[in-house]
């Protein structure tokens, strides 16, 4: 009866792993046998485990959720460049259509239509900047949000995981708690992909759970993971940090940052990234205010210098050298007095855009006439002539403005294919670790089958002996009688 039994409950464990086959969080089960006093005894069942490779697991789950969060805020970045870093909607793409809309205009300073053409190109310019800044903006504010989400995500794993782990700390002992054990290991890799973790396993199967940085996410509870999001973003806008435990973990200064998962890659974006690359487009927005600004044309200059053809928002004040003005890539326009559809074009041949026409602002030494053209001369050679810009942008300190935009959009552009290199290795890295933990505690079809085969011959064997044993003893108590 001993080896029924047995064989019994080892083609119901062999069951279960077929039936789990296709259950990509299910381990193998494996029933363990035991001689006790020369009889066979199924003492437990237990799993396949593998705590190296579920560890590689756990942390490829986070390294691949930072670099896909990255990849994926990026290639929204890179539609301010358009297909490529030439197509006419990059800031450096709509400088060179203004720099050759003004040579045309030099070569034929009377015609007006050259002048509207020019000051088409320059609100063409404005417009793509404030549109860049709109993106790079809504980019940081999407972050947040799925920050948030990711912040809620990981409360609910971290409930999910305390039922759990307290079935399984509170299971009589014996019981079967694999089942149990899988699903907590599959909690463990859902919260991995939000936060790079660590796991420390104690006494009774208990767990805890901190964050890759050292900040306790579960210790017998769940510790509380909060975040408050923030609705609209600008350049000036500093998006919250995630606390754990009442410890910031996504604070760039904090020294328990996290290392991994989407918060980490997300947080990257909207604090980093994104900040950095609209610092590039608002230091464009200055070099163009600063190069097509007016002076004083008086013998005795006593004026300040304001601005001209572009300004901020309309303001005459033109920037500080060398410093970032938050936003400015957002407010920068084309002065009005120069429109060609409410001001007079050809102020920008001219001069005097700042002061619609008056002195001292005027270069043209005749107001009107046609053949002036050191004005357009001059603002097409600014566009070429080194500035000082802001280091902390990361695209030069010393260059023209015109090839500080193409630096800035080889700068995206490089980020760009880091970011897809990394989420692709990241994605290979993943996959392997999964593979090599999935052929080394999931279940084998093959292997199972053919195990199966054997218990039901080991089954029939036992069942055909103890026929023949109860044959014996019926035979027995016939003669007897």
């Amino acid at each position: 009866m001993a080896g029924l039994s047995v064989a019994s409950a080892q083609i119901s464990v062999v069951s279960r792993n077929i039936a789990n086959q296709s259950n990509a969080n299910a381990s193998r089960k494996i029933a363990n046998v035991v001689t006790v006093n020369g009889l066979p005894t199924l003492a437990s069942v237990s799993r396949a485990s593998d705590d190296a490779l579920l560890k590689n697991l756990l942390s490829a789950n986070g390294g691949q959720a930072q670099q896909s969060a990255i990849s994926d805020s990026l290639t929204q970045l890179e539609a301010t460049l358009g297909t490529s870093t030439d197509d006419s909607s990059s800031p450096a793409a709509l400088i060179g259509a203004l720099t050759n809309a003004l040579q045309t205009y030099e070569a034929a300073p009377q015609n007006i239509a050259g002048a509207q053409a020019a000051v088409t190109a320059a609100q063409d310019l404005a417009n793509g900047l404030n549109s860049a800044s709109t993106t790079v903006q809504n980019v940081r504010e999407q972050a947040d949000a799925v920050i948030a989400s990711s912040v809620d995500t990981i409360n609910s794993v971290l409930s999910q995981f305390q039922q759990v782990n307290d079935s399984i700390v509170n299971s009589p002992q014996g019981a079967d708690i694999t089942d149990l054990q899988d699903q907590r290991d599959s909690l463990l890799q859902k919260l991995s992909s939000e936060v790079g973790i660590t796991t420390v396993m104690r006494a009774n199967n208990d767990m805890a759970i901190f964050t890759d940085s050292g900040v306790t996410l579960f210790d017998k509870t769940p510790r509380s993971v909060t975040f408050s999001s923030t609705a609209n973003f600008s350049a000036a806008t500093q998006g919250q940090a995630v606390y754990a435990d009442g410890v910031p973990i996504t604070a760039q200064s904090s020294p328990l940052s996290i290392h991994a998962g989407r918060l980490a890659g997300l947080v990257s974006v909207r604090d980093n990234l994104a900040v950095t690359y609209q610092k590039q487009l608002d230091e464009v927005a200055r070099g163009l205010i600063t190069d097509f600004q007016e002076t004083d044309q008086s013998a005795t200059p006593t004026q300040p210098a304001q601005a001209g053809l572009f300004t901020n928002g309309g303001s005459l004040t033109v920037p500080a050298t060398g410093a970032v003005v938050p936003g400015l890539a957002a407010t920068i326009q084309v002065a009005a007095s120069v429109d060609p559809s409410t001001g007079n074009p050809e102020l920008l041949r001219d001069g005097g855009i700042s002061s619609n026409g008056a002195a001292p602002y005027v270069y043209n030494p005749t107001p009107g006439q046609a053949g002036y053209t050191a004005r357009l001369t001059q603002l097409i050679t600014n566009l070429s002539q080194p500035l000082a810009f802001d280091a902390s942008a990361s695209a030069g300190t010393q260059t023209s403005v015109t090839n500080y935009a193409a630096s800035s959009a080889s700068w995206l552009g490089t980020k760009v294919s880091q970011a897809s290199t990394a989420a692709s290795y990241s994605t290979a890295v993943q996959s392997t670790s999964s593979t090599a933990l999935s052929n080394a505690t999931g279940v084998n079809l093959d292997n199972e089958m053919s195990k199966m085969l054997e218990l039901e011959q080991s089954y029939q064997a036992s069942a055909k002996l103890l026929t023949s044993v109860n044959s014996l003893y019926t035979s027995l108590f016939a003669a007897i009688q």
